[in-house]
């Protein structure tokens, strides 16, 4: 290994956590054992952020889910008992329904209650470090009649995004000592900025719209979490445009070697095949690296299932920033 896994701060206090967390999502993805394996070996290797949520969880094929929470247990099963300094992070999710049947969300201050006790429970302890609230760039989490899943959250009027049932959840758990710190995840980046302006929270999720191709997040969200102080989390780091699901026999295999190459994940854009290649540095290693260089963030979420995928990731951060003309060239790339 190259030293010792980067320490940032967290938002405006004085908590400090790996510039590499462990993010849950895929945790189940290969066996129960060895997602709690992968947890521990995060651990060993110096991770101290890890998150997870309840919406994270086997489906079927019609998406309904059937092993709700799976990465909570393992992530509960993983920690449970270290005395190695960490903050775990999970959700409250805003999905009406899970499994098209069970009613699940935060229609009301009390169906958030009920479902964070159930959050504990899983996670075998009686706090958390942070609590946030899930997929918050749809309508049905701010506004209780939201006529479907998918409706996104309107940006053209303000709502009463204060006394929401959510948000009031957050800053109750709070004050009772439930968690530490609260924030909101988002998939969308402009609507996460514009809550953010209206809401004050101690960190922010940012998935999906951050990697090598695109940098929406850094232009939207990063100003305001700039000016408020607030812990900046990045997520979905391999996902959107840069990556592409494929068969066992593509070429774009060739792009990504490791043990992030068993996951299915293919990195398709021809222009980043053509440097992994050349610079002999794995996209999955380019994005890291990239990544890491902005100083900004807080922690940058990978996704692992085994624990030599966290290794990989670790290892890459581990390596430090790119050399400036190789992330020269990856800072004139953008989605097209």
């Amino acid at each position: 290994m190259s030293g010792a896994l980067e320490q940032r701060s967290f938002g405006r206090n004085d908590e400090k956590v790996s510039v590499i967390g462990l993010g849950g999502a895929g945790l189940y993805k290969h066996s129960y054992e060895q997602g709690v394996a992968t947890v521990k070996h995060a651990l060993d290797m110096g991770v101290t952020y890890f998150d997870t949520s309840p919406a994270y969880g086997k489906a079927d094929a019609d998406g309904r889910w059937i092993e709700r929470g799976k990465s909570q247990l393992i992530m509960g099963e993983g920690l449970d008992g270290t005395t190695k300094p960490h903050l775990l992070a999970t959700k409250l999710v805003s999905y009406t329904t899970l499994g098209g049947t069970n009613p699940l969300g935060y229609r009301t201050l009390e169906d958030c209650r009920v479902q964070l006790q159930d959050t504990l429970r899983a996670l075998r302890r009686d706090t958390v470090d942070v609590l946030q609230g899930h997929d918050m760039e749809k309508a049905k989490a701010w506004i209780p009649n939201a006529q479907t899943d998918d409706e996104l959250l309107g940006l053209d009027k303000d709502h009463d995004y204060e006394n929401s049932a959510i948000i009031q959840a957050l800053r109750e758990a709070k004050r009772q000592r439930l968690c530490n710190y609260i924030g909101l995840s988002f998939n969308r980046s402009v609507a996460l900025a514009h809550v953010l302006r209206r809401v004050e929270l101690d960190m922010c999720l940012s998935a999906g719209q951050y990697s090598l191709l695109d940098r929406r997040s850094r232009q939207t969200v990063q100003p305001v979490v700039h000016e408020q102080g607030i812990a900046y989390v990045v997520g979905g780091i391999f996902a959107k445009r840069d990556l592409a699901v494929s068969d066992e026999a593509s070429p774009f295999r060739l792009a990504i070697k490791g043990p992030l190459a068993q996951t299915g994940a293919i990195f398709s854009d021809e222009r980043l095949i053509k440097l992994a290649k050349t610079t002999g540095i794995s996209i999955a290693a380019l994005t890291v690296r990239f990544l890491i260089a902005n100083p900004k963030l807080s922690t940058i979420l990978v996704g692992a299932s085994r624990p030599e995928e966290i290794e990989e990731s670790v290892m890459a951060a581990q390596a430090g920033p790119l050399p400036p003309d190789i992330h020269h060239t990856l800072e004139k790339l953008n989605l097209e």
